[in-house]
């Protein structure tokens, strides 16, 4: 009888392959390392700069009165401070840190140096930067605010259509196909549709308008004399009952407008009618998904912001403070007007990740939840004829054979 004690059994092993079994992980996570790159960070950059400048010109042509929508694009609107790597006392390591937390909080000249300050805008300080203007439109309308709002509104939808456009046009191959195009073909390939993102995004809000009109004439009506008022009120019932609807029509571009802008540069022959119809099947019949799937952006766009802040005011005081030592006043105290201008480089290059992250995350968030309702493959995304056709060779034409009576004849 053999004895089979003395034999090593082989235990299969068994692993995990995370990135397989959370694949929203993988393309948001992925998403972080894509938007601070220098192209992407340079780019919201020279954008937002536009975007400050037409939002001054709207101010100085139609701003009524002073409110809350004036929008100081350059600088971070978020409040928490980013994460404090030490404390500038190495002697006092925990009393330090709760003493830095509080200068800057109150910072003063006596103590230019800072090695951190506010994080970027993160995803949802970001959405709402972009939204403010349709909503503080509501607000007390006058002809002069509508004009400034329509104004700002027009302008961020033509301008971030066209960046936020480029920015997920190459973030979608890269973390759908893992390759990246050339920038020129990207500008292309987004320019070619550019007007349908546009469009995606004014189609539903001109319906929107368009059903406005309607209790605008009642109001108008309303103001006869003895019957203008009763009869208003009565043809306003059927009127109210319309909320839901136009509340609906007007979330598609509020909720989804970097959505659509993510389909039609990603779907074949996408249009705008096709972005819309996508980013709103996408946030009503998936908003569970589409939840998870922000908190988890915004999570990461909060840590991921305050690497960028540390490392930017890292490397431009170490330059400042070298400057310093040549110099007889430090940057901050001298009298040039590019004084001002350096110092907001970087706060301008702070914000620009907030926004640099925000389509690259959109971008992640779309392709989990087209994967979700149309099960479609992350690597599926329309390339374009890149490909030149090529010709047929030409094919001489065979030789005739010879009748018989032309070899009787020889």
């Amino acid at each position: 009888m053999n004895d089979q004690s003395d034999k090593s059994v082989a235990v299969q092993k068994v692993t995990v392959d995370w990135y397989r079994s959370t694949p929203w992980w993988r393309l948001l996570s992925h998403s972080l390392s894509i938007s601070w790159r220098a192209s992407h960070l340079a780019l919201c950059a020279v954008a937002l700069l536009v975007t400050q400048a037409l939002v001054g010109v709207s101010g100085i042509l139609f701003e009524p009165e002073t409110h809350s929508a004036s929008t100081r694009w350059l600088v971070p609107e978020n409040p928490a401070p980013a994460m404090i790597p030490w404390s500038l006392d190495p002697n006092e390591w925990i009393d330090g840190l709760e003493n830095q937390t509080l200068e800057s909080q109150q910072p003063s000249l006596s103590n230019p140096l800072q090695w951190f300050k506010n994080s970027p805008d993160s995803f949802l300080n970001v959405w709402r930067r972009y939204t403010s203007y349709p909503f503080h439109a509501l607000d007390g309308m006058t002809l002069r605010k509508s004009a400034y709002f329509l104004w700002n509104t027009l302008s961020v939808v033509i301008l971030w259509s066209l960046v936020g456009g480029i920015l997920a046009r190459r973030s979608v191959q890269e973390l759908g196909m893992h390759i990246t195009s050339p920038w020129r073909d990207t500008i292309r390939w987004v320019v070619s549709r550019w007007r349908s993102i546009i469009w995606s995004v004014v189609m539903p809000l001109s319906l929107v308008a368009l059903v406005c009109l309607l209790p605008l004439l009642l109001g108008l009506f309303s103001r006869i004399p003895s019957i203008g008022q009763p009869v208003s009120m009565v043809l306003m019932v059927p009127v109210a009952l319309m909320a839901l609807g136009l509340g609906w029509v007007a979330a598609i571009p509020l909720f989804g407008f970097s959505l659509s802008t993510v389909a039609i540069v990603t779907e074949k022959q996408a249009d705008a009618f096709d972005g819309m119809s996508r980013a709103s099947a996408y946030v009503f019949q998936r908003p569970a998904t589409l939840i998870l799937a922000v908190i988890v952006a915004e999570w990461l766009g909060h840590f991921g912001g305050s690497i960028v802040s540390i490392v930017l005011n890292t490397g431009y005081n170490i330059l400042s403070q070298s400057f310093s030592l040549g110099a007889s006043q430090g940057l901050g105290l001298t009298e040039s007007w590019l004084d001002g201008c350096i110092q907001g480089i970087v706060p301008l290059l702070v914000t620009a990740f907030g926004f640099s992250f925000f389509w690259t995350a959109s971008t992640a968030i779309y392709l989990v939840l087209r994967k979700d309702v149309d099960r479609a493959e992350f690597d599926l995304v329309d390339m374009g004829s890149s490909v030149v056709p090529k010709t047929l060779p030409k094919i001489s034409p065979a030789p005739t054979p010879e009748t018989p009576s032309s070899q009787s004849a020889e």
